[in-house]
């Protein structure tokens, strides 16, 4: 088959519920994620630091997706019994194909699920608009990673909120800093009110009107009466009730937008922050490597060096503040590569550990000569003034 539009629109009468545009060839996107939900497919465009979103209609849907694909040169679809492929070639070529999706070994899936907080519970919507569960509540074979990797978030969560902080009668309070398409904040308010049985009351917050309308229909779809999105910059947010949080969560906010949560989740007070930073371009924009010229080659080791730093930064800033905060390895929700995660939980620190946190981040801020954004922000409304 030559005709892309008719391939795609082939692929998509078979009940595609996922598609991925990959290896860019013009144009500012360098990746596009499409998954079906709520009677359209709902685009993900990512350029080098941005993620923009579009819905389409699935009518149309198969000349809309055909027109993103002239910018890339692969496409992978699937479908819960096959996967379909197109590949243009170095020659200019269109190479289309279709095969039946592997299944997983039968024998070992009982033992896996046993671990899994989100096996055994029936049809759960959110992720059946994701495309990872099917409609009568089964696992697509072919997204058993991503159902791993939310289990493995859920774990996160599962084991920082069981202590004495959080009473088990007065609703939690949660805030989802950039929350984005919001599938993840809607699986951690099913895990609150189904799994863990806790009243919570949940904001997620996102600058885009688009994506803070399709998330608020969601809500109202699922009957997540206290689960509420916000448009608007993390910035200027302000709790409905009075300025506090139990957990807040950030999940690949880029740049200094993780900056902004930290520091909203440190004047909240919250008891808990789980943050997986990105696109930390703030010191490889600014730093000097003068004193570790071993890794200032002006590209991807400068780059990898500088984001491992601003990560170990804001870490020790918010040991500074009385969080117990550890930086750890943690594997996105999508199939993309390895990021980092930093854990923090509010605890009764020792005065002269957290002056030494400080010490210890302001020593490396002078060794690059810069300025950090959470450092700035916390400095600016003298959060630092007991600490030296």
């Amino acid at each position: 088959m030559e005709n892309i539009n008719e391939f795609i629109s082939e692929a998509l009468s078979s009940g595609v519920y996922r598609l991925i545009l990959s290896a860019p060839r013009a144009g500012e996107y360098r990746r596009i994620t499409l998954t079906l939900s709520s009677g359209a497919y709902f685009a993900e465009k990512l350029t080098e630091r941005q993620a923009f979103h579009e819905r389409i209609p699935l009518e149309g849907a198969s000349e809309r997706i055909a027109a993103l694909f002239a910018g890339f040169s692969q496409l992978n679809a699937w479908s819960e019994n096959y996967e379909f492929t197109a590949k243009i070639s170095k020659k200019g070529r269109l190479m289309c194909g279709k095969h039946a999706v592997k299944s997983a070994p039968r024998a070992k899936q009982p033992n896996r699920e046993k671990s899994y907080l989100l096996s055994n519970r029936g049809v759960i919507p959110p992720l059946v608009d994701m495309g990872v569960m099917s409609a009568d509540g089964r696992i697509i074979k072919a997204m058993s990673d991503k159902f791993r990797q939310i289990n493995r978030f859920l774990e996160f969560i599962d084991e920082l909120t069981r202590d004495a902080q959080l009473s088990e009668e007065k609703p939690l309070h949660i805030v989802d800093f950039g929350c984005g398409k919001s599938y993840l904040t809607f699986i951690v308010y099913y895990y609150f009110t189904e799994i863990a049985r806790r009243p919570v009351m949940m904001t997620g917050i996102d600058l885009k009107r688009d994506v803070i309308d399709f998330c608020s229909a969601l809500s109202e779809k699922y009957g997540y009466k206290n689960l509420h999105f916000y448009c608007g910059d993390i910035a200027d947010f302000a709790l409905e009730h009075g300025g506090k949080a139990d957990l807040v969560i950030s999940l690949h906010a880029c740049d200094t937008a993780t900056d902004l949560a930290l520091y909203n989740a440190i004047r909240f007070g919250a008891k808990y922050i789980l943050s997986s930073p990105c696109c930390q371009h703030e010191l490889n924009r600014s730093a000097s490597l003068a004193a570790l010229p071993l890794f200032d080659d002006g590209g991807i080791l400068r780059e990898r060096v500088l984001a491992l730093m601003t990560d170990s930064i804001r870490q020790k800033l918010l040991y500074s503040m009385g969080y117990s905060s550890r930086v750890m390895e943690f594997v996105e929700l999508s199939h993309t590569p390895k990021n980092l995660m930093i854990r923090a939980k509010k605890a009764a620190l020792p005065l002269e550990k957290r002056k030494k946190a400080l010490f210890e981040a302001e020593s490396a801020l002078d060794m690059l000569k810069t300025e950090q954004k959470l450092h700035a922000l916390l400095e600016a409304d003298g959060y630092f003034a007991d600490l030296r």
